[in-house]
C-alpha cells in the first residue's frame, strides 16, 4: 500500500481560539469539508467553512458555493457541531472557521 504524499492541512478557529488538531483530525475534517462541497457539486482543493449564528458560507477554491436550501444548512451544520463536539478546548460552538488545503 503506497502513502499518500499529500496531506491535508486543515485550520479550526472556534470563538477566535485556534484549536490545534492532530494529522489524523485535519485530514479527518478536511476530508468531510471536501465530501460537502463535492455533494454541493463543487471539487476543489482549498475549503472554507464558516458558521456562525445559523449563517453559513462556504467557498470552494475561494468562489461561494450557494447553499440555496435550509435543510441544507442545517444538515452542514449539524454534521460539523457533531463532528467538533468531541474535541478538547471546544465547549461552546458559537463561531467556527474551518480551512482545508
Amino acid at each position: 500500500m503506497e502513502e499518500d504524499t499529500t496531506k491535508l492541512r486543515t485550520c479550526l478557529v472556534v470563538n477566535d481560539n485556534v484549536i490545534p488538531l492532530n494529522e489524523f483530525t485535519q485530514t479527518y475534517i478536511g476530508n468531510i469539508l471536501r465530501a460537502i462541497t463535492s455533494s454541493l457539486g463543487y471539487d476543489a482543493q482549498k475549503v472554507h467553512l464558516y458558521i456562525e449564528s445559523g449563517e453559513i458560507r462556504l467557498f470552494a477554491d475561494d468562489r461561494l458555493v450557494p447553499i440555496r436550501k435550509e435543510f441544507v444548512t442545517l444538515l452542514i451544520e449539524s454534521t460539523i457541531k457533531g463532528v467538533l463536539s468531541p474535541l478538547k478546548g471546544i465547549f461552546w460552538l458559537e463561531r467556527i472557521s474551518i480551512v482545508t488545503d
